[in-house]
């Protein structure tokens, strides 16, 4: 545990979380999809959606966070070719997958701007690409920086609005890369049991969105108990896998989080409006878990083959002339 880049770090606890936030996020839009499409959900599952509402998304974004260190060590044309073939190359094939599957935004073209700027449920893909592009102009500034200057914004931009959530969910992904900073610190809170006192701010926060859901949700406030709760899993999984146990499941997931992310609203809101919707409330919503996790698995297990590694990556050969273009340009600025 002396560092976050270590493989056995990882497989401790960095996998174990992700794809636990994952499987909540699923379990969330399974219910949520269909809601969407007129179909009514009891009210206690929605609740109990909304106890997990502060710590799904944010734990996704701390994790992305803490990868942040890593990848700017990397040469500058190296990592934006890298973060165009992993998230922009996706981000742009799954809008248009929605677009020919279920979203039709009334009185804006394909061609209009705004039908690619955070388009739908892709919006953390968007949000994480923003934050990677701006990334190295912090790199040589004190690492606590960026994420205080997203607090700042993050208050100061009216509530609602996209940018607000940009500027909320980037104080997770910089603060992930300000905790990446201090591994020894950090291991060393995962691993002390005083850790689990975080369980008392993060059941306060997750019962009270589930009486206040619209005041809570992207309030910068609220951003310490959503990394307590990322805390209180890390510590979880990483006792559970130093006894033996682990948990294999989630962690598949988590090593494919962005393959179960991306394939599964599309698959979700096609049965949602299908004649299965006539099931009724809770087994469509059962049957919309059980297909997104059985597709999901499909396509991870197949990640590798061409032409399904292209649904998530872009081709090798286009990020080697990108990187190549980004050299040559770089290079001549420097000149």
């Amino acid at each position: 545990m002396g560092t976050l880049t270590t493989t056995a770090t990882r497989i401790t606890w960095m996998d174990a979380v992700r794809g636990t936030a994952i499987v909540l996020l699923l379990i969330w839009h399974a219910s949520a999809v269909p809601e969407l499409y007129g179909v009514d959900m009891p009210s206690g599952i929605r609740t109990v959606n909304e106890f997990f509402m502060p710590y799904r998304m944010p734990t996704l974004m701390l994790l992305s966070g803490i990868l942040l260190a890593r990848s700017l060590e990397k040469p500058l044309a190296k990592y934006y070719a890298g973060k165009f073939s992993m998230i922009l190359w996706p981000y742009l094939v799954w809008v248009i997958i929605a677009k020919m599957t279920f979203l039709d935004i009334e009185g804006m073209p394909w061609w209009h701007w705004r039908a690619w700027y955070a388009t739908s449920y892709l919006w953390f893909l968007f949000f994480i690409g923003v934050y990677y592009l701006i990334a190295p102009a912090f790199a040589r500034l004190p690492s606590w920086l960026p994420a205080a200057l997203a607090v700042i914004i993050g208050v100061m931009l009216p509530a609602g609005t996209m940018e607000q959530r940009m500027a909320y969910f980037a104080v997770f992904f910089f603060g992930g890369y300000w905790l990446a900073k201090f591994p020894d610190k950090l291991a060393a809170i995962i691993n002390s049991r005083l850790v689990f006192l975080a369980g008392i701010p993060v059941a306060a926060l997750g019962l009270a969105s589930c009486f206040w859901p619209e005041q809570l949700h992207f309030a910068v406030w609220t951003a310490p108990a959503s990394v307590a709760g990322m805390l209180l899993l890390a510590a979880l999984f990483s006792r559970l896998t130093s006894r033996g146990r682990g948990a294999p499941a989630l962690q598949a997931f988590g090593r494919s989080s962005l393959i179960y992310y991306v394939s599964h609203f599309p698959l979700m809101a096609l049965l949602s409006m299908s004649a299965l919707a006539q099931l009724g409330a809770v087994p469509l919503a059962v049957l919309n878990l059980l297909a997104a996790l059985g597709l999901g698995w499909f396509l991870a297990w197949n990640k590798q083959r061409a032409p399904i590694r292209w649904l998530f990556e872009a081709p090798r050969t286009v990020t080697r002339a990108l990187e190549r273009s980004l050299n040559a340009l770089f290079r001549q600025r420097v000149a």
